[in-house]
């Protein structure tokens, strides 16, 4: 990759970084050895700068950390796979890798099990191990995974003579082991959907599912811990007692500290590496604290009344770091802002040389097509053949249709398609999909988007669905009798909503009717898992 932009060394402040720039700068320290962390302001810029990096350099050792899906404080336990993802991330930064690690606000404020944990609650198996059958059930069980009939979500598993089905944190497949008594035979990776094996693996690391693992230690301490906090009358909620019989309870990973000694944050297992701090993340880190601190009250006071189920909640600071911690924590991380660099107090800022891009508006609010004004722009550019050119697109089509409007301007062949940054040349113009909303420009690039030519991308990408029919959004959309399909129960009929008391809490849930009677009900947070099957006069068996 060429340097497309200078004095990008970690500081204090770093400027004129606008969204492009900053992935550049991201990647360029990478190249030259740096460790990084960098923290997005929320999931979104996240993803963003790992889509970017991906694609810039694809060999680059990326790891992201995402936070919860969940609320501080919530009834509701984050999401499965995304837990998993991040017993990946923590994982493999135990054991030394990692380059660049992303994470979010609201990721690095939360405390997290210690390496401690990792090691001795991981297993690695390969074809020859003496693992047995039932060996390796009860080892799954005792890290949270939970045994079912048919594998098709993380953390499952599930047990069929000498064959053990497992879809572990962070794998972007299940797999199955094949035993010969306790020697594992073969393993295979295989399609959750239709079951069939697509291919062979040489080793599997089983890392916990949770955060946390319930076994008789766990347990204990996490007894030991519940009424120390909150009284000997504690005992009789309902998530003491679940945790009492080793059972999952909604939520409970919002106790957390108390099944282990001590916690760790995810920038203890980075110690000497660079933090880089999203533009705006100071007020997205503000705007966190405030959260949990509004959360932690509301539940503090509804403990207080009279309830068949109290909620009470650790004290904030036992899962999440204090306003002084984090500040402590983050002291020597730079910060990136979008905007040009100050004219005053240079010495203790850095000009990363980003600015904002060539935005052809006035051919659009005027009604008129842009090509022409981009067309000129890039005759004056071509004319110093100081820098190189590159049209950002999000997709083939629409690099195909920019590239047949402009070359009726600039000349047929002017444009070079590239796959990678590391194709640019000292100048000329290129054409690559690269997904951004605005261009931008440096002394040694000039990026410009579709937005900036056309006000909007030319084609969105498609989200990848799954099979069958679109997944339904809105409860809206349902009528009584309608018949759906659920995505891992299949064909039912919808009967309404009703109201359902669960730990406490009141849920909004579809009732679903199957055959012989049999009733689902499912949260209407959870409606993406139905598909329509069709209307109520349609003929299908439940």
């Amino acid at each position: 990759m060429p340097e497309l932009i200078n004095k990008i060394n970690p500081s204090k402040q770093i400027f004129g970084c606008p969204d492009g720039a900053n992935m550049l700068a991201m990647a360029q320290m990478a190249q030259a050895g740096t460790k990084l962390v960098y923290v997005a302001r929320d999931d979104v810029r996240m993803a963003s700068m790992e889509r970017a990096l991906r694609w810039m350099l694809p060999n680059l050792d990326l790891l992201t950390l995402p936070a919860w899906d969940c609320l501080p404080f919530d009834r509701l336990s984050p999401q499965g796979g995304l837990v998993g993802q991040r017993i990946d991330a923590i994982a493999a930064l135990t054991g030394g890798a990692g380059q660049i690690l992303l994470t979010t606000v609201n990721a690095v404020l939360q405390r997290v099990p210690d390496a401690r944990y990792f090691a001795d609650s991981s297993l690695l198996i390969a074809p020859g191990s003496e693992t047995g059958p039932a060996a390796l059930a009860e080892f799954l069980a005792n890290r949270s995974y939970l045994r079912t009939d048919t594998v098709r979500e993380t953390g499952e598993f599930a047990v069929r003579g000498g064959i053990v089905d497992v879809f572990p944190p962070g794998a972007p497949t299940p797999v199955r082991l094949d035993f010969f008594g306790d020697e594992v035979e073969t393993i295979r990776a295989f399609d959750p959907v239709t079951q069939r094996s697509t291919g062979k693996i040489d080793r599997l690391m089983l890392r916990p599912v949770a955060e946390f693992q319930l076994d008789d230690e766990t347990i204990e301490r996490f007894r030991t811990g519940y009424r120390a906090a909150f009284g000997a009358e504690a005992s009789r909620d309902a998530v003491y007692e679940s945790v009492s019989a080793g059972r999952m309870h909604p939520g409970i990973e919002h106790w957390l500290p108390l099944f282990h000694e001590t916690l760790s944050t995810p920038l203890d297992y980075c110690d000497g590496w660079s933090v880089i701090l999203d533009h705006e993340a100071d007020a997205a880190i503000s705007a966190r604290f405030d959260q949990i601190e509004d959360f932690f009250a509301a539940r503090s006071e509804s403990a207080q009344e009279t309830d068949n189920s109290p909620y009470r909640p650790l004290p904030a600071n036992r899962l999440y770091l204090g306003r002084d911690e984090a500040q402590n924590a983050l002291s020597k991380a730079s910060r990136l802002h979008q905007f040009a660099g100050p004219d005053s107090d240079a010495g203790s800022a850095i000009d990363g040389g980003g600015r904002a891009g060539l935005v052809f508006s006035r051919a659009r609010a005027a009604g008129q097509s842009a090509i022409e004004d981009v067309a000129a722009a890039i005759t004056v550019e071509q004319k110093g053949l100081d820098r190189p050119i590159l049209l950002a697109v999000s997709s083939d089509g629409a690099a195909a249709r920019l590239t047949e409007l402009l070359e009726a301007h600039v000349g047929v062949g002017m444009i070079k398609t590239i796959a990678g940054l590391d194709k640019i040349g000292a100048s000329g113009l290129y054409m690559t999909n690269w997904t951004l909303d605005n261009g931008f420009q440096t002394a040694q690039l000039l990026v410009i988007t579709e937005p900036d030519i056309f006000g909007q991308r030319l084609s969105r990408p498609q989200a990848k669905r799954v099979k069958g029919d679109d997944f339904l959004r809105e409860v809206s959309s349902l009528e009584t009798g309608d018949l759906v399909v659920h995505a891992e129960h299949g064909i039912g009929r919808y009967e309404g909503l009703v109201i359902i008391n669960s730990s406490g809490d009141a849920h909004d849930c579809l009732q679903l009717i199957y055959a012989g009677g049999d009733k689902l009900y499912l949260p209407v947070e959870n409606i993406e898992m139905l598909s329509r099957y069709g209307s109520a006069g349609t003929d299908a068996q439940l």
